[in-house]
């Protein structure tokens, strides 16, 4: 039976820098995009499992209020190393 490692990552989406989807660490390095986030993850071995709205924003609109993820939360997976 296989075992797995497990990252959960935490992804913001930046509506006035960059708008776009945004990574960012302690070291202040910062992956911009879903295509950098999930290649930087997938060359270290890690499959994307889930990508799922983490924490949303509401805010009023025309008649109605409008609901949109500010935060996402990505868990990755990867075979855990034999030892």
């Amino acid at each position: 039976m296989n075992k797995w490692d497990y990252v959960t990552v935490h992804i913001t989406y930046d509506k006035k820098k960059h708008k776009n989807l945004i990574v960012s660490y302690n070291s202040g390095k910062t992956l911009v995009g879903l295509s950098a986030i999930l290649e930087t993850y997938g060359a270290q071995g890690w499959e994307l499992v889930t990508l799922i709205p983490d924490h949303l924003e509401a805010y009023p609109g025309f008649g109605q209020w409008n609901i949109t993820p500010k935060t996402y939360r990505a868990t990755f997976k990867r075979p855990m190393a034999e030892s």
